[in-house]
């Protein structure tokens, strides 16, 4: 900036580049803006248009004092208070000033001190940096141009004392008279002090956004400040339930030492654990750390762990109510017997996904207050041993025997009848029939159906015993039905049982007049002419048909003018549905106004070129196909056919295995079929042998 381009041969003065050096330091520090050659553009009103009357200073010497402020300032006008930042206290810090406030009567005498050179602002060898405060920190002219000085009391007086209405007038100038004349050193220092996130949000609004937050991190975070630990503390010893999912995040294994350190802290007042980690490196000592910590543990959800001892929880966790255990390989009857006992509040049990587990846990003295148990896919689990344990169990309300041993269909009629006041029931993923030889006929399941009047929920879906036989049977008997699922019934192999069509679900309707939901997926014999409803749909909110070809809209049509409380109708891909069923829609919302959902993705409807009829009630989904091609009745295996007995005969010589095996002579499947007879007998499912 020596020499402009345009008068190359312009004076320069050493006197100039000092004043304008120490301008540009000053200004460089201060954000202040810079005219051309060094001349600055000092702002005298903030970007809200108020006047500067307060200067933020900074680069304080240690141990400044107000005294020495005033001595700096005073020069350039009548200064209404000076304000002093002092760093943290403790019993071995001596406090050091950070920065200050200073505030001027008139706005021209801080334009002055900003425009004055830093070698007049200096203090104990330091140069003070000034800038105007924020425009919130300066004082407010009113309309009459009067300065509003803010008084000496909080704000929370203010407040307070501004809601007061009854005050008289003479005593509010008189007290605002007093504030005026008085300095307002404290009114300052309540203006810089910064609001932080424990002053801005109560404390619901924490709890809610710690909720997202890892509890490991929120426990490490307590060394922040002493507010913040206090606050800490409070949200653990409101934590209520705690899921381990969440260290999937982390690049640390949970182990049994870091989950003992974290139950320490929140342990006392938790009711619900669910340790559903996927990956974790928990030992035999976790049962006895939850024991220890958790005495008020209600519901506990292990997933994953190879852990055999869960005794320990009995002599800790007294009022345990729900245990899960999903996934644990090591998990058996040893393992729960001591649990499931007579003095304990053990209500519902589940087992998933084991091999282990017979059912012997419940012979003995098992809990009177247990009402729901749950088993899927035990492959171990003994259908005898379940029947004989059913006797000591009547307050059993929940029971559901999924992708059981296809043995266990025999053994369920005869547990069955022993429950007469069940309220759920779930039997589903009974599609191995192939080791079935003979045709189990439903009889047996239907007679023992005649002493379940409570049932409320009952789910038979992919079951290949389920015909119209047993709707038929369900509607006479369970009349406080709301939940049926009955869908990929016997749909897709050609199987001596008919299967579930029109119907059965014609007479479904006639009994069942409380159901709510109903599931009829993937079902090769629904056409559509038993989804009339015929009165019994009155309180139907929800109805699923996936999958099947041969529905047309002419059914859903009649159930929508039957169903005035229906508000979800899931048809996806089902192909005869057409786009009458839009105008059925439209008519029945226009006689029983409410909310409907229409899902036709992958129907005849969401192809139609025309536009289809509109509702402001209405919702017509197309886009998202909910329906799974691979479980449509008409779904054709082009990598395994129906009979897959031949399909490996182009790749393997068959007499390469007789010198492996020997011939089919000495195989013992060509015995007699009566020894399967003898091994159902005994609850051994046929593929499960090893030949």
């Amino acid at each position: 900036m020596y020499n402009d381009e345009e008068d190359n041969e312009r004076y320069f003065s050493p006197d100039l580049l000092h004043v304008v050096r120490s301008f540009v330091s000053v200004a460089t520090i201060s954000n202040l803006e810079l005219a051309p050659y060094g001349i600055r553009s000092v702002p005298t009103k903030t970007e809200d248009g108020i006047p500067i009357r307060k200067l933020y200073v900074t680069n304080l010497p240690p141990k400044t004092t107000r005294t020495e402020l005033y001595g700096v300032f005073a020069q350039y006008g009548l200064i209404k208070s000076c304000w002093l930042k002092m760093g943290d206290k403790g019993p071995n810090k001596t406090p050091i000033p950070t920065y200050a406030f200073v505030t001027f009567s008139n706005p021209a005498d801080a334009h002055q001190a900003l425009e004055a050179p830093s070698h007049e602002k200096i203090l104990r060898g330091r140069n003070l940096y000034t800038s105007p405060a924020d425009s919130w920190h300066q004082p407010v002219e009113d309309a009459d141009g009067r300065v509003c000085w803010k008084p000496r009391f909080s704000r929370t007086n203010v407040r307070s004392r501004s809601r007061s209405k009854d005050l008289d007038e003479g005593t509010s100038t008189k007290m605002s008279t007093v504030a005026t004349l008085d300095s307002s050193e404290s009114s300052d220092e309540e203006d810089v002090k910064s609001c932080t996130i424990l002053d801005v949000l109560n404390r619901d609004c924490l709890t809610h956004i710690l909720n997202y937050i890892p509890i490991r991190d929120i426990i490490l975070s307590e060394r922040v400040s002493k507010g913040w630990q206090i606050m800490v503390q409070e949200y653990l010893a409101g934590v209520r339930v705690l899921k381990t999912s969440w260290w999937q995040a982390e690049a640390a294994r949970l182990t049994t030492a870091v989950l003992r350190r974290v139950l320490a802290r929140v342990g006392d007042s938790l009711l619900a654990l669910h340790i559903d980690h996927h990956w974790s490196a928990l030992n035999d000592r976790t049962a006895h750390s939850i024991a220890r910590f958790c005495p008020k543990l209600e519901e506990l959800k292990i997933v994953g762990m190879h852990t055999k001892n869960w005794n320990p929880l009995l002599y800790g966790c007294k009022k345990l109510k729900n245990l899960s255990f999903i996934s644990c390989n090591k998990l058996t009857d040893s393992s729960l017997v001591h649990l499931a006992h007579v003095d304990s509040c053990i209500e519902k049990i589940t087992v998933a996904n084991n091999t282990h587990v017979t059912g012997l846990f419940l012979t003995g003295a098992a809990p009177p207050q247990l009402s729901s148990l749950s088993f899927y896919n035990c492959y171990s689990l003994q259908g005898t041993v379940l029947s004989a344990a059913m006797d000591s169990l009547p307050n059993l309300t929940t029971l559901k025997l999924d992708l059981c041993p296809a043995a266990m269909w025999k053994i369920v009629p005869m547990i069955l009848k022993t429950l007469s006041k069940l309220e759920e029931l779930s039997l589903s993923e009974y599609m191995s029939s192939e080791v079935c030889f003979t045709t189990q006929s439903s009889d047996e399941f239907c007679e023992a159906l005649t002493g379940l009047t409570e049932l409320r929920r009952l789910n038979l879906s992919r079951n290949i015993h389920i015909t119209n036989a047993v709707l038929k049977q369900i509607g006479q008997t369970c009349h406080k039905l709301e939940y049926l699922n009955v869908s990929s019934c016997n749909s897709r192999k050609n199987f001596p049982q008919p299967g579930v069509s029109d119907e059965g679900l014609a007479a479904l309707w006639a009994g069942c007049r409380r159901l709510r939901e109903l599931d009829v997926s993937y079902l090769a014999g629904l056409g559509g002419a038993g989804l009339a409803g015929q009165g019994g749909a009155a309180r139907l909110r929800r109805f699923t048909a996936r999958g099947n070809p041969a529905l047309s809209a002419a059914g859903p049509a009649a159930l929508l003018a039957a169903a005035p409380c229906l508000q979800e109708m899931d048809l996806c891909g089902c192909d005869g549905v057409s786009e009458e069923i839009v105008e059925a829609a439209v008519n029945a919302l226009a006689l029983n106004p409410r909310h409907l959902l229409l899902r036709l993705a992958g129907t005849g409807a969401a192809q139609a070129q025309e536009e289809l009829p509109k509702h402001r009630l209405l919702t017509v989904n197309v886009a998202d196909d909910l329906c799974n091609p691979n479980m449509r009745p008409d779904f054709v295996d082009r990598i395994f056919g129906n009979d897959s007995d031949e399909s490996f005969d182009d790749l393997y010589d068959h007499d390469d295995f007789e010198d492996l095996f020997g011939s089919d002579e000495e195989i013992f499947l060509e015995d007699e079929l009566d020894e399967y007879e003898q091994i159902f007998a005994y609850g051994i499912d046929v593929p499960d042998i090893l030949i």
